[in-house]
């Protein structure tokens, strides 16, 4: 141990007033400078501030930590009451699932009943007229008359054009003047060839006579013929000046106006049967194989509400519509009353394939488990596991087919509620108690 001496400093320990100033530090010389001043050195509490500080850190640490297990204790403690309370309460409603009532809409069941079931596939696309006439100008003639205008209904051999007549009459006119003319021509050299035969057999006319005779003959027989066709044409081109209906149907356009002179082959009006349309539909290319004409097809057309359609495949295109995965399907539509008309668009359903009094369930009222596929049927206030045989599905898989397991009037549970239990009590909302 080291000895100290009266004063208590260490050996080796010099007071700061026996130091030379330069070797005195900052807080030696202010000690310095106060006891030079008479007052009394500043005692060095920096020390006690810390430890304070670290005290109350340690407190406050110890407090925390005894806190906190108090608390996790005290939570462990209620989760353990809870879990036993759970534990206590598991077995009851294991045991009693009947206790419990779950409510239900009438629409969450579903009763069994034979229907008509069908595999159907899309189809969309507009109308257009089955039959539909550019009516031309068969013959070159000005337009004296026009009868109609679009939009206007015509019956098959209704006058709906006329044209000139009077420069066609003297066509025709001058055309019988010149086959006549010609006619008489012939019947006179026919009767001056017969006495140039004769006069030849009888050796007073030479043979080269009967050749001129016959060759001319022959030339007026042919230029008769030719004369005799061009009046038949000019007979015709007379009955052309009027341009008749061909058909029952509605005017689509008229092109030309009275007064007009038309060429031969220029479109005078535009004829449409509405009586029968075509619905020319795209459906996906997928369902070639199983597309045929014959098949029904059921159809919506906007414009046309409250109205549903029927109409029939009359034939399928062998190319898909260029740069889709669509064919065109082209369907045979009866439009008696004229309520459709053509450019309509249209929407529907071609009915691939139907059975008829087969039962059908929702695909969501049917459940599987380890037992094998089942639905839950209502009995009275309960619903019951009931297996079924499942025959095959319909409509894309949103209708199931059942072979066996159900009959015509059972109830059973159409939606998927998980929750609903075989033996669980149901209560359906808007029923009588």
């Amino acid at each position: 141990m080291a000895k100290t001496d009266g004063t208590g400093d260490a050996p080796g320990t010099r007071d700061a007033s026996e130091k030379p100033d330069w070797a005195l530090s900052r807080r030696e010389r202010r000690a310095k400078a106060r006891a030079a001043a008479g007052e009394p050195p500043r005692k060095r509490r920096g020390w006690i501030l810390w430890l304070v500080l670290a005290l109350a850190l340690a407190g406050g640490a110890a407090w925390y930590i005894s806190g906190g297990a108090e608390r996790l204790a005290s939570l462990r403690g209620e989760e353990g009451a809870e879990g036993e309370v759970a534990s206590d309460a598991a077995p009851t409603e294991a045991a009693e699932p009947a206790d419990q009532v779950m409510q239900l809409l009438p629409s969450e069941l579903a009763e069994v009943q034979p229907a008509r079931l069908r595999e159907t596939v899309k189809a969309t696309g507009s109308l257009s007229p089955s039959r539909q006439l550019a009516i031309p100008a068969e013959v070159s003639a000005r337009v004296t008359e026009v009868l109609v205008r679009a939009g206007d209904a015509v019956e098959a051999g209704q006058l709906l054009v006329q044209l000139d007549v009077e420069t066609l009459r003297n066509q025709l006119d001058q055309q019988r003047a010149t086959a006549e003319a010609t006619r008489a021509q012939l019947r006179l050299a026919q009767t001056q060839l017969e006495r140039t035969q004769s006069l030849v057999g009888r050796g007073l006319s030479p043979e080269s006579q009967l050749d001129a005779g016959q060759a001319e003959v022959d030339q007026l027989a042919a230029s008769l013929a030719a004369q005799e066709k061009a009046v038949a044409n000019a007979e015709e081109s007379l009955k052309h000046a009027r341009v008749v209906a061909p058909f029952v149907g509605v005017i689509s356009a008229r092109e030309v106006d009275p007064g007009a002179y038309v060429a031969t082959g220029t479109a005078l009006l535009s004829l449409v049967d509405l009586s029968t349309l075509e619905f020319e539909a795209a459906v996906p290319v997928r369902y070639t194989p199983e597309l045929a004409a014959g098949q029904v097809v059921e159809l919506s057309v906007e414009g046309v509400a409250g109205r549903d359609f029927t109409g029939t495949v009359d034939r399928i295109s062998p190319v898909a519509i260029e740069g889709t995965r669509m064919l065109p399907v082209y369907v045979v539509i009866e439009n008696p009353e004229i309520l459709l008309r053509g450019g309509m668009f249209a929407a529907g359903r071609v009915v691939l394939e139907e059975k008829e009094d087969a039962l059908g369930i929702p695909a969501d009222a049917l459940r599987e488990d380890d037992d094998g596929p089942f639905v839950l049927k209502r009995d009275g206030d309960r619903v019951v596991r009931q297996p079924v045989e499942v025959a095959r599905t319909w409509e894309a898989g949103a209708v199931v087919e059942i072979a066996a397991g159900l009959e015509p009037g059972d109830v059973i549970v159409a939606q998927p509620l998980d929750q609903l239990r075989a033996g669980s009590r149901i209560l359906v909302v808007g029923e009588d108690q």
